[in-house]
């Protein structure tokens, strides 16, 4: 706890009151600005002592000493500090002192920044109230404006038979038999095709492989016949015959792409030839001890006549043998061994019967049967 000096001590500074400067200078709430005071006579001021202007010695007091009690004679007017009369100015008193002029500026800031010590200083930025409006649903994707409805302008037919799309006129014959023909020759393209349309109104197609034969693994257009089963020489064209429209293909020849043409549709119709009587049977007996075939063919063949199941692998297995002999073949024309062509339509035949796809492999046997017949003899028979 602090100890209050005696009020009876003063040390004049300047010829002011020590006492009267600490109170002045402590934060005080704001005041109104002091004004001169009227040139009325100053109020005498009290007798006081005169003393030098020198510091006095400091005297110790001990810890239990009181300051004794002022006389009125030396007593100023008490000031309460902290609770000064803020519509009352203090009386100023002249002070005689070079000083004056900076303590009257001390005074007058220290009076300015009052109000700053009374009222706490909130460092936070303040924020001014905004009024926020009120809230809006969920963003929703933007509504497409409302139609406007006019009146609609009346249409020209003129116009509007001028930018319709143009009418796809019909293929024509040409159209088609070039459509066909390249269908097939794209699968084979190593081979001579023809395809005419005769008289009758059937468009026939033809490959000079092996007397007209067609390969398997060619896909037929649905709309095209094949010749039979014979013995036949000569070119793709000779083995057509008469035709009032034809087109044919040699290896070389550009075919375009497949997007140019319109879809073929395809099936295995053009294969079908009269059925061959026990086809099974003969197909295994055929294949049985057959020169140039695996074991297995004949197997799969008496397997598929007799109904046993056949695996998958099996089935591959034969067509990596068919496949191998169509290249061997292929690779021959057009001077093919006969051997090596009985093999293949044998093997074709069980394929299509592993597979059960009668219709090939009824084409394929037929085909065998005409070819691997002994030839007629030119020997006439004696009377």
């Amino acid at each position: 706890m602090k100890q209050k000096l005696p009020a009876a001590e003063y040390r004049p500074i300047n010829g002011a009151d020590e006492a009267e400067k600490t109170t002045r200078f402590k934060l005080a709430p704001p005041r109104p600005e002091a004004t001169e005071p009227p040139d009325e006579p100053a109020p005498p001021s009290p007798q006081l002592p005169e003393y030098e202007d020198r510091p006095a010695a400091p005297v110790e007091h001990p810890d239990s000493w009181e300051p004794a009690a002022e006389t009125p004679e030396q007593a100023p007017p008490v000031v309460e500090p902290t609770t000064p009369e803020p519509t009352t100015p203090e009386p100023t008193y002249p002070v005689v002192s070079d000083d004056s002029e900076v303590l009257a500026e001390i005074a007058t800031v220290l009076q300015e920044i009052a109000p700053l010590a009374e009222a706490p200083v909130d460092h936070t930025p303040s924020h001014q109230p905004v009024e926020r409006a009120p809230e809006q649903p969920a963003a929703q994707p933007p509504s497409p404006p409302p139609a406007i409805h006019r009146a609609e302008p009346e249409i020209d037919d003129a116009e509007t038979t001028r930018h319709q799309a143009p009418v796809v006129e019909p293929e024509s014959d040409r159209e088609r038999i070039e459509r066909l023909l390249k269908f097939v020759a794209r699968q084979e393209p190593g081979l001579r095709w023809a395809i005419g349309k005769r008289d009758d109104g059937t468009t026939l197609l033809v490959t000079d492989l092996a007397h007209g034969w067609i390969p398997p693994g060619i896909t037929l257009p649905a709309d095209v016949g094949l010749l039979g089963p014979g013995r036949r020489t000569g070119a793709a064209t000779a083995l057509l015959g008469p035709t009032s429209l034809l087109a044919t293909y040699a290896p070389g020849d550009p075919l375009g792409w497949a997007t140019d043409y319109d879809a073929t549709e395809t099936s295995s119709r053009p294969r079908e030839l009269p059925l061959v009587d026990d086809l099974g049977w003969l197909v295994g007996e055929a294949t049985h001890w057959r020169d140039g075939l695996p074991r297995m063919v004949n197997t799969l063949a008496k397997a598929g006549a007799s109904g046993t199941g056949i695996l998958d692998a099996e089935i591959d297995i034969l067509r990596v043998y068919l496949d191998t002999s169509r290249y061997q073949l292929l690779a021959q024309y057009p001077d093919i061994d006969p051997g090596l062509l009985l093999n293949c339509l044998l093997l074709a035949a069980t394929e299509g019967i592993a597979t059960k796809n009668p219709v090939n492999a009824n084409y394929h046997f037929a085909w065998f049967q005409m070819l691997s017949a002994p030839t007629a003899s030119g020997w006439k028979a004696g009377p």
